[in-house]
């Protein structure tokens, strides 16, 4: 073998090393990408379950916490911020608590509205998981801006019972600002849904 043909063959295999360990790279980091998408055969349960989120905060916002039981199991799990509720009844009781009598009345035209956002829902069978962020803005009137009053993290474990998705397990956890009753057993934590943390 010539001096030339032995570089070029050094280059050649220089150049398969690279595209060997690139193509290694690039189906590793696609992976997690596959893994999350949506296909047609899970899409409706998508819809469904961000629908069942979405009409959840809007009864929150409107008030109508007798309601928001409705949206979980009969033996469900609710923990906001550590403040535990189980089963319907006692997610109902949490969600009227006594009105205090030192707290005043809000403007009459204030209003709080919940946003969703970055859902990251994961469907397997009848099961599901979902992960999002909250936001609660409140509005105190035309011509005032828009205030931020709380955000944080929602993490949920789903089940579908007759055709109809409700939540198994929710774990509410405040990132800034939460309602001052549930300060005492508040912790900072991850997704609780996660067995590794």
């Amino acid at each position: 073998m010539t001096k030339n043909q032995l570089a070029i063959g050094g280059t050649v295999r220089i150049i398969r090393a690279f595209a060997v360990t690139t193509t290694i790279l690039l189906m590793s980091l696609t992976q997690p990408l596959l893994a999350q998408q949506v296909t047609m055969a899970n899409l409706l349960d998508h819809v469904q379950i961000e629908d069942l989120l979405t009409r959840y905060y809007y009864d929150l916002s409107g008030s109508k916490a007798h309601e928001l039981s409705e949206y979980f199991t009969e033996d469900a799990l609710l923990d906001v911020d550590g403040t535990v509720a189980k089963g319907r009844s006692e997610i109902a009781k949490l969600y009227s608590p006594a009105p205090n009598p030192k707290q005043p009345e809000p403007a009459p035209n204030r209003r709080m509205h919940m946003l969703l956002n970055n859902p990251i829902i994961t469907v397997k069978d009848s099961t599901a998981t979902a992960h999002l962020i909250w936001t609660g803005v409140v509005d105190e009137g035309i011509g005032k801006l828009p205030q931020i009053a709380e955000q944080g993290r929602e993490d949920d474990e789903l089940v579908k019972q007759n055709g109809k998705w409700l939540i198994k397990r929710r774990y509410v956890t405040a990132d800034g600002r939460m309602p001052n009753r549930f300060d005492k057993n508040y912790k900072p934590r991850e997704n609780p849904l996660e067995p590794s943390r």
